[in-house]
């Protein structure tokens, strides 16, 4: 799995070099210290099982984790960059939520299933109990996602414009 994270981010970076954007590792950057910003606040609620030790930075926050999260907005902002291009701001904020939602659903299903991520009680007692149809996954999965994702892509966006990255 850590590996993996890290092929994906390479692989991210290659597709974006190749296509010519600018500022490329401080954009990825910019995005991982936003996911790692929300993962320190919000650690208390998820528990990460089966990563190896060297991926922990503090208590139950993992970069390999971050990164993973960084690789799920990246891929969603280039594809509705790209793909709805001619859309306002407004718009592909929306869009970029939906992407990241949709992204993010199977990759949490697989992770709950493989024993690699939980959530604490602390979370799960707050829960409604239903879950994802065809899945054991809390239905909270996509009704949370977008939450974050309000939270991180402002950040990353207004980042990118005070230090002209974009």
């Amino acid at each position: 799995f850590e590996i993996s994270m890290i092929l994906l981010s390479v692989g991210i970076w290659f597709y974006m070099k190749k296509n010519n954007y600018k500022n490329i590792l401080q954009k990825m950057l910019v995005l991982f210290i936003g996911v790692l910003l929300f993962e320190i606040m919000s650690e208390p609620m998820w528990r990460n099982f089966l990563l190896h030790r060297w991926t922990f930075i503090y208590h139950d926050v993992s970069w390999i984790i971050t990164l993973g999260w960084v690789n799920i907005f990246m891929v969603s902002m280039l594809l509705v960059d790209k793909l709805f291009s001619k859309y306002t701001e407004k718009a592909k904020f929306w869009l970029y939520l939906l992407f990241v939602t949709i992204i993010t659903t199977p990759i949490e299903v697989i992770l709950l299933n493989t024993g690699i991520r939980g959530y604490d009680a602390v979370l799960t007692s707050t829960m409604t109990g239903i879950t994802i149809p065809f899945t054991s996954a809390p239905i909270e999965i996509i009704m949370v996602t977008p939450i974050i994702a309000a939270l991180i892509i402002p950040f990353y966006k207004i980042m990118l414009n005070l230090f002209k990255l974009d």
